[in-house]
């Protein structure tokens, strides 16, 4: 009598599947992936269809989209794959700063403050408000490009510090920023 023996070989697929969430704001975000196979054989990661080879994928994101990220490790038997899907966002393009202090001396320097807005608010509904050590109203204005030169009722402010507080929509959006601060008269 014959004996048969079947000799098999198992294709374990170890898929994973993982998401990935970046913003970019400024600056391109660059991730570094490693390959969590053990064993002979030899891995391509596959980047939204272009191929890169190696142990690890250091990849940079530059613009916002779905990234799809397959590593496949291969060998003369068989393969297996993870995949890693990355949503890069871009982040809102609010971009606003506001001074600590100012001097309003009477040089030509650092004379007036307010904040310094660049892109992201909406320009129809946009407050900043000055306040004192007392919670009183300084200066308060509705126009971004508004600045207070340190005065109230006309008269020069004591050195100190004084609070704002910065109200404005995200333009293009129903956005809301609320932010408060603090900023030194020096003279």
């Amino acid at each position: 009598m014959r004996k048969i023996i079947f000799i098999s070989f198992l294709f374990i697929s170890n898929f994973l599947f993982c998401q990935q969430i970046f913003e970019i704001c400024g600056e391109n975000v660059t991730h570094t992936y490693f390959s969590t196979f053990n064993g002979p054989g030899s891995n391509t990661w596959y980047v939204n269809g272009i191929s890169y080879f190696g142990d690890e994928l250091i990849y940079t994101f530059n613009q916002p989209g779905i990234y799809n990220i397959v590593l496949r490790r291969e060998n003369i038997i068989c393969y297996s794959e993870q995949t890693y899907q990355v949503i890069v966002t871009q982040c809102p393009g609010i971009l606003y700063w506001i001074p600590n202090s100012f001097t309003p001396d009477g040089n030509e320097h650092n004379q007036v403050f307010g904040p310094v807005m660049t892109e992201g608010h909406d320009i129809n509904d946009f407050s900043f408000s000055v306040f004192n050590r007392w919670g009183e109203l300084v200066w308060e204005t509705k126009d971004p490009e508004g600045r207070w030169d340190g005065t109230f009722d006309g008269r020069k402010c004591q050195d100190g510090v004084y609070s704002w507080k910065i109200k404005f929509n995200v333009f293009g959006n129903d956005d809301k920023i609320q932010n408060f601060g603090h900023v030194a008269i020096i003279r």
